[in-house]
This record gives C-alpha cells, sequence and structure tokens, in this order.
C-alpha cells in the first residue's frame, strides 16, 4: 500500500571483515599484575548471539515463499544497517545492529519455506484432548496459577515485545493458534525517535481495543529489537505487518487515512472468525452449551479458555458448574479451591461468585431426611413448621426446582425473619449468587426480600 509518510531505513553494504586477530598473548610470568596483561576486544555473550539468531530465524520464517537474490540477501543478513533519520528534518544516522543475527548460509537460501526453526508448533492442550469433561477437569487441574503463566506470555490485546522469546510466543505461536487464544497478530514496527510512528500507534491500539480481544497488537520497538527488524526486512517506519497462521498476509508502511487503517483491522478480524472470537464471546458460547445440557463440549471450551489468564477465573468456575451438573461434586470443590488459592482478586466476579455459592449449595444439601411429600404433610399440618419448610426448600434445590425453594424461604422470612439467626435469608442470598445477578428469579426475589425485611 502507498504510505503518507515514513521513516527510510537504508541497508548499506557489508563492511570489509576486520583483519585477522594477533595471536592471544601468553601468560603473564608470576609477579606480573592483572592490570598490566594484555586484554582481548570485548565480544558479545553467547547468550545474546543466540537468542538473536533464533530471533532472525523466526522473523525469516513469516516471511511467504520467494526466490530472492543470493547476494542481496547476503548483504542483507551479514553487513550492518543504518538508520537514516528523515522525519522531522533529523538527517542523522546510526548503526544498532551489534550481533549477525544468522548465518551466511541460513539468510542466502535461494527459496525459502515458511518452516518453523524449532519444529513444528505444537497445538494447544486442550485440542489433544479427547473432549470428555473428566479430561477437561484435569486439564484445569493442571495448570499453572495464573502468576506463573503470566510470567512467560500473556494474551492481552496490546503487548510490547521485550526479547526475541516474546516474540516467538506473542507474535509467531499466537497468529498460529486458533482463537479465543491466539488468532490475527498486527505487528507495529516503530522507533521512539519516529514521528509518523507516534501518529499511527495509537489510532492502532484504539482499533484493536475496539474489537474486544479478537486480535492482539504486537508493538516492536526496532531500536531494542534490531535483529527481528532486519530479518523482516523493515525498509521504513512505521511498517505494519499482519500475521495469520504463522505467516505474514498483508502489510503497509507509513500512516495511511484512517479508514484504510480501520479497514486493514477489519481484515484482521475477519481472519479471526469476526467479533465473535473473542475471550468472552467463548465464555457465552460455553455457558449456553451447559445450559443446553452439552457438559462435555462445556468443558472443553472451559478449559481451553483456561489458557487465558485474564480469564482463567471465570472458566475455572464454569468448570465447577460442568462437575456438578455432572454429579461430580468433589472436582467441584477442587476448583473452588484452587479459585480460592489462585484467583483470589477474582473471588467477587460474577461468574466466580455463582460457582462458588453452588458449590456450597451442594454441600450443604442434605443426605437422608424426610421426603417432599411427608414435608410437604408436616406443613399442611402446622403452616408455622419453619424447620420442616427449610428442610424442604433445601430438597427443593436439590431437585433443581429453584423457584419453588425461594418462594418457602421467602415464606419463613415474611413470618418470622429471626428463626434459626436469620438461616433463610442468609440460604436465599446463596441461592442468588447461584443464580447469577442477572437471572429473573434473582431480581424478583430480591426485591420481594427487600420488602418483607423492611415491614
Amino acid at each position: 500500500m502507498a504510505a503518507s509518510s515514513a521513516v527510510v531505513v537504508s541497508h548499506r553494504a557489508a563492511p570489509q571483515p576486520p583483519p585477522p586477530r594477533a595471536a592471544a598473548p601468553r601468560p603473564a610470568r608470576r609477579g606480573t599484575s592483572a592490570s598490566a596483561r594484555p586484554q582481548g576486544r570485548a565480544r558479545p555473550a553467547p547468550a545474546r548471539r543466540a537468542a538473536a539468531a533464533k530471533a532472525a530465524r523466526t522473523a525469516l520464517a513469516l516471511l511467504p515463499p520467494v526466490t530472492t537474490k543470493r547476494a542481496s540477501r547476503a548483504a542483507l543478513m551479514a553487513g550492518r544497517v543504518s538508520v537514516t533519520r528523515q522525519a522531522g528534518g533529523f538527517g542523522e544516522s546510526s548503526t544498532y545492529v551489534t550481533a549477525r543475527p544468522v548465518s551466511q548460509s541460513t539468510a542466502c537460501a535461494g527459496k525459502r519455506e515458511a518452516v518453523w526453526p524449532s519444529g513444528p508448533i505444537p497445538s494447544s492442550t486442550a485440542s489433544k484432548r479427547s473432549g470428555g469433561a473428566d479430561s477437561a477437569w484435569e486439564a484445569a487441574a493442571a495448570a499453572p496459577p495464573p502468576a506463573a503463566a503470566a510470567a512467560t506470555s500473556t494474551t492481552l490485546p496490546i503487548v510490547e515485545v521485550r526479547s526475541p522469546q516474546d516474540f516467538d510466543d506473542l507474535c509467531v505461536r499466537a497468529s498460529a493458534t486458533p482463537p479465543p487464544v491466539g488468532g490475527p497478530v498486527i505487528l507495529d514496527l516503530y522507533a521512539d525517535w519516529c514521528g509518523p510512528c507516534k501518529q499511527l500507534t495509537p489510532k492502532l491500539e484504539a482499533l484493536v481495543t475496539a474489537a474486544g480481544g479478537t486480535v492482539r497488537l504486537a508493538k516492536v520497538n526496532v531500536d531494542n529489537l534490531p535483529e527481528i527488524a532486519q530479518a523482516l526486512q523493515v525498509a521504513s517506519l512505521p511498517t505494519v505487518m499482519l500475521l495469520h497462521g504463522g505467516k505474514i498476509v498483508d502489510s503497509f508502511k507509513g500512516v495511511l487515512p484512517d479508514d484504510k487503517v480501520k479497514e486493514f483491522v477489519d481484515k484482521a478480524v475477519a481472519l479471526a472468525g469476526g467479533p465473535d472470537a473473542s475471550g468472552p464471546k467463548a465464555l457465552e458460547e460455553a455457558a449456553a452449551l451447559l445450559e443446553g445440557g452439552d457438559i462435555p463440549a462445556a468443558a472443553a471450551k472451559y478449559a481451553e479458555i483456561c489458557a487465558l489468564p485474564e480469564l482463567a477465573a471465570a472458566a475455572k468456575a464454569g468448570l465447577a458448574l460442568c462437575a456438578l451438573q455432572d454429579d461430580q461434586l468433589s472436582a467441584a470443590q477442587d476448583l473452588v479451591a484452587d479459585l480460592t488459592k489462585n484467583h483470589a482478586a477474582d473471588l467477587e466476579a460474577p461468574p466466580v461468585r455463582k460457582a462458588i455459592a453452588a458449590v456450597a449449595l451442594a454441600v450443604d444439601a442434605p443426605e437422608g431426611g424426610r421426603p417432599v411429600s411427608e414435608l410437604r404433610l408436616a406443613l399442611e399440618a402446622d403452616r408455622d413448621d419453619h424447620a420442616a419448610r427449610y428442610e424442604l426448600a433445601q430438597r427443593l434445590l436439590v431437585s433443581g426446582e429453584q423457584a419453588d425453594a425461594i418462594d418457602e424461604l421467602l415464606l419463613i422470612v415474611r413470618r418470622d425473619k429471626a428463626w434459626s439467626d436469620g438461616a433463610a435469608r442468609l440460604l436465599l442470598l446463596k441461592v442468588f449468587d447461584a443464580l447469577g445477578s442477572g437471572h429473573e428469579l434473582t431480581k424478583k426475589g430480591r426485591r420481594r426480600l427487600s420488602n418483607f425485611l423492611n415491614i
């Protein structure tokens, strides 16, 4: 696409190699001070060189298979890169590549295939499982705490790439992973001194935020990661690339008109499957599956969403509800214990409160006792037998008759709100939490409870 403004990045021919280094001096004689010994020229740390090489190979794998001239590729990958700052009248040059990213033999391949340097990308844990509810609960139990997961990667819609490993995880692998855990990635290559970059990046951030997590914006400062910019053949700034399926599928340079920038982001959203491919939408789909009785499908969906740190608590809460519906109370209790331990900041979130309350109700459900028919006969004989009415409400909750159970508990509050230290009111609050604040029974029940308490 044609750019309205850009900062040119020019690639100079490789300088001549330095003359061979002189042989290392002999060890100093005994009595010679360490400061007086000849010192060799400092070299980049091996770890830094290895990281740069890996980042360059990963970036090269993103490019579509093309035929290139061997000489120009050698000059690109083996030479140094000079940046001519033409925006804003800078006119200043600086060289920012200090380590050779890849070997010449790798860079000069005549036809490059889009192959991962470290082997094929493994599929997600959830996709490998059989899809049963039990395996989904096991996957959630085996998942690392959110703090550990966030230490190595993040699934936030806007991220800053700070290392070659970040580029591999947040850009390459994420673009090859299906939504909602992965999806298309918009790569924004910029520099702090680049004026047009400061105009474009806020526009991209606003559009990606409006997409609701369907796509990701990954920002790369070329001054901090020159090996990636070099391998991607960045010739001007800003440069924006669209990654999908582990490949670059579109790009533009410079600052485009707002409608063109939006069109570019909309293309990324379409590649992700539309606005419904975001994490929150996936949670809604999982909840609909659970409500429809498809427990294995709902559990598999929730287990997949557990990979998103910002939605892990809601996903594990959904898994707890799946376990309850499948009569796996111990599994539901384990998931609630995990929520309490690893997601303390999310305990007041509505989905989490709903799951915790539902499990608490199941744990408090009476075992044995009188059948429903006998309890109704007892209430016909004595309408003020609150103990029998409370037990009847518990039985109705176990059988899934929440509306009738709420009516019985409200009747106790109406006649004696202080009975058994307000046990009926406390149980009602648990029921409302278990149903969720948006449920119609919760809305009506809370209004009636408020009226009875104020009488």
